[in-house]
């Protein structure tokens, strides 16, 4: 018998089945077995699109092989939870070390190395996934080939219009990344975190909320960015909110771990519907309408931030503000 209800029996954790999910297809590059992991039909989202049908997703793939054939795919995380029903939440995170030496979205190769952070948020059930919210901090692999973001976006969006692509709205894009089991209930002062950190960015707060993060705390931030300390990791939420001021933060999906030995962790998948409205980290204001999806994952310490790992692709907001 399985200690992994419905899953073969080589998985006896969550954590495992995703771990040899990502070896065999990142790493092996076996793209075929991917009909051995994930459902079908299969919902597969990300900040700019929802696929439906597996053979899309491994399209898009092997797409992503092309153009960066060497990689080593590092699993910082894997934060999971069990639903009724033997349905299984993970949400991992990696970072990986990638090589463009491909034709591909990111243009003619280039020969260089980056490093990249994913998350991937996914429902399992049966054996397989059965929806995922995949999020990449695709800015970083845009700043590290050497391109300017903004003028990326710009690129893309051309090339999107000349092909008669449409765009999605905003309304749309954030519809999408709700969605899946509402996850943990939580009381107490960790609920408290998470209101506070969940009103840093819906609010009108210039920077961070007082007493959220430890004096020492580290963020990951969008673009292979790291900020150390409260004065910098105000500083760049402050360029975020100066850009958008007037926000609706929605919260789709929390897990929080107290797991032995281990920091008190968080996963939170959430998004805001606002405006492109002043002057910030996003140019001038264009008034647009703007869906920002995000997953942010957390360490406390002392009751404290003291890790950050945000994820936000910030090529998915600069591709609906650019004209």
């Amino acid at each position: 018998m399985s200690r992994l209800p419905g899953f073969s029996p080589q998985f006896d954790s969550i954590q495992q089945f995703i771990l040899t999910l990502t070896h065999v297809v990142w790493e092996q590059k076996d793209i075929g077995q991917l009909a051995d992991f994930y459902a079908t039909p299969v919902v597969f989202i990300t900040p700019e699109k929802q696929l439906n049908d597996l053979s899309q997703f491994m399209r898009l793939t092997l797409e992503a092989m092309h153009s960066f054939p060497q990689r080593t795919v590092l699993t910082e995380d894997i934060l999971a939870t069990h639903n009724p029903g033997d349905e299984y939440y993970a949400a991992q995170r990696t970072i990986a070390c990638i090589r463009h030496q491909g034709e591909g979205f990111f243009g003619a190769p280039t020969g260089k190395t980056v490093w990249v952070r994913t998350w991937a948020d996914r429902i399992c059930a049966d054996g397989a996934v059965r929806q995922e919210w995949l999020l990449q901090d695709r800015a970083a692999i845009v700043a590290q080939l050497g391109f300017n973001v903004q003028d990326f976006a710009r690129n893309l969006a051309n090339m999107q219009e000349q092909l008669g692509i449409p765009r999605e709205t905003a309304e749309t894009l954030d519809a999408r990344w709700a969605g899946g089991p509402e996850g943990d209930d939580v009381e107490g002062p960790i609920a408290g975190v998470i209101e506070r950190y969940l009103t840093m960015w819906a609010g009108g707060n210039s920077g961070t909320v007082p007493g959220l993060y430890h004096p020492a705390a580290t963020m990951y931030a969008p673009g292979h960015c790291i900020c150390t300390g409260e004065q910098e990791i105000a500083a760049l939420l402050s360029g975020y909110r100066a850009s958008f001021a007037d926000s609706e933060v929605q919260l789709h999906h929390l897990i929080v771990r107290r797991d032995a030995n281990e920091p008190v962790r968080i996963s939170l998948r959430w998004s805001l519907l606002t405006w492109h409205d002043g002057y910030g980290k996003f140019g001038m204001p264009t008034r647009k309408p703007v869906s920002i999806t995000g997953i942010s994952q957390l360490e406390l310490r002392d009751g404290l931030i003291i890790r950050e790992y945000l994820g936000i692709d910030e090529l998915a907001i600069w591709s609906q503000i650019v004209n």
